[in-house]
């Protein structure tokens, strides 16, 4: 029996990766809630760059959720969401490095 699970869905500072992927059986989907962005570094600004991607897909213009968004130094951003994911679509993060991502949501999966 399939259940909605509200969880972390990634927390990490990978760059130029998926970063997460939703179940690919048909039925499965994901709400991405919350996008929360953290520059650790103290001294030096940073960009990110995030994009949601169809299965098969990759990175481009044409699915760029986020564009080289900036980030203060020792600052943090917050994006709410409702955004809802179906079966086999990845999050995919890029930034200039020291930057630490959490998205969290919830996922139905059969």
């Amino acid at each position: 029996m399939a259940t909605l699970s509200p969880k972390t869905l990634y927390i990490g500072d990978t760059t130029d990766a998926n970063v997460y992927s939703v179940g690919s059986n048909v039925g499965d989907y994901t709400i991405l809630r919350h996008i929360n962005i953290c520059n650790a570094n103290t001294t030096t600004d940073k960009t990110i760059t995030v994009h949601l991607i169809a299965p098969a897909g990759s990175a481009g213009d044409n699915n760029k959720y986020l564009s080289s968004f900036p980030v203060k130094a020792n600052d943090s951003i917050q994006i709410d969401t409702g955004l809802v994911l179906s079966n086999g679509y990845s999050v995919y993060v890029s930034h200039t490095g020291n930057v630490t991502t959490t998205i969290t949501g919830v996922e139905y999966l059969v």
